[in-house]
């Protein structure tokens, strides 16, 4: 514990891993109160890996999770490790982006604040937030995911926020849209909606005799037909299951 300590910088009070880091759970379990290190500490710069991983590699310990997680699960070589004993850093070789669909997961696995969301930093804490458990949507085999809120609260019609229920929310967008018809009303969506929410949306609108639904941006076409976990899932795509005789789940 003292060596992982060492170099390790006393960031806890500002770093967005406070209360859910595992080096502070087991620094809290076994560590000591005090240490014995006297000499300076290293210092790493931080590397630019991509527009959703926050780095701050001076936290790192070198578990090399990271690494395995890209080269094992994700496919891809565009992590690992250069330099020997205490010059030993994890980043890109070539100073180039964690470009893999793959990537953000790598801000679950860190052990510590070396890898962190960019978009959430200095959001809110862990304690502070409600977690529930859900389905992912961005892809097609519904992902369990976790989605982590803070407060709730509902704007109402002047864009205040105030204290208010769903269901009398819900009963106010209901009335709206039932005194709106045909060309009155339009819907705009964007790239990302799954497909379930975008075919309801669609009735809705037919209900109300409107036709104007409208995207924010083109869907992508582009590797559509690609199956990105085909790598690590026993070398098959989803879609050979319907040619399978034999499936191992």
């Amino acid at each position: 514990m003292e060596f992982l300590l060492a170099n390790h910088p006393l960031d806890c009070p500002i770093c967005d891993q406070g209360g859910e880091c595992d080096l502070q759970d087991q620094s809290m379990q076994f560590g000591s109160d005090r240490s014995r290190f006297t000499e300076g500490k290293r210092a790493v710069e931080d590397k630019n890996i991509g527009p959703l991983i926050k780095t701050i590699m001076t936290r790192c310990i070198q578990c090399t999770r990271c690494v395995r997680f890209a080269s094992e699960i994700a496919g891809v070589k565009d992590l690992g490790t250069t330099g020997r004993g205490n010059d030993l850093q994890i980043g890109t070789y070539v100073e180039k982006m964690f470009m893999s669909e793959l990537s953000g997961n790598v801000i679950d696995i860190c052990p510590v604040g070396a890898l962190t969301s960019k978009p959430y930093a200095f959001t809110a804490r862990p304690w502070e937030t409600r977690k529930t458990e859900s389905i992912g949507v961005l892809d097609a085999v519904g992902s369990n995911i976790v989605v982590s809120t803070r407060g709730g609260e509902v704007k109402n019609e002047s864009g205040q926020l105030v204290p208010t229920s769903w269901e009398d929310a819900l009963t106010r967008v209901a009335g709206t849209l039932q005194g709106a018809k045909g060309s009155s009303v339009a819907a705009v969506v964007g790239g990302l909606v799954d497909a379930e929410a975008l075919v309801s949306l669609k009735d809705l609108l037919n209900r109300l005799n409107c036709d104007n639904l409208c995207t924010e941006e083109k869907f992508p076409t582009t590797g559509a037909g690609s199956d990105l976990r085909s790598n690590y899932l026993l070398n098959t795509g989803i879609a050979g299951i319907e040619e399978a005789d034999v499936l191992l789940l």
